[in-house]
């Protein structure tokens, strides 16, 4: 996760208690898109990460760990 991530789930979950404090019906929903807006690109990044860190291995592997094409 991000810290890009981490702060705009933060400022979510600020707006989202704020619209359930003052009865703001938008807010709170605006503050819930952004932060499940912001949990769903981090989990969605830390499958691109893991899913590279597995081409990588997969390339160790068969190329009998020599050492990746620098290209």
């Amino acid at each position: 996760m991000t810290m890009k991530h981490r702060i705009q789930q933060a400022v979510g979950s600020a707006r989202e208690k704020a619209g359930e404090v003052t009865g703001n019906r938008r807010l709170e929903a605006s503050g819930r898109t952004q932060r499940r807006t912001a949990q769903l690109r981090s989990t969605a990044s830390d499958v691109g990460r893991r899913a590279r860190r597995v081409a990588r291995e997969a390339q160790v592997r068969l190329r009998g760990n020599r050492p990746a094409d620098p290209r």
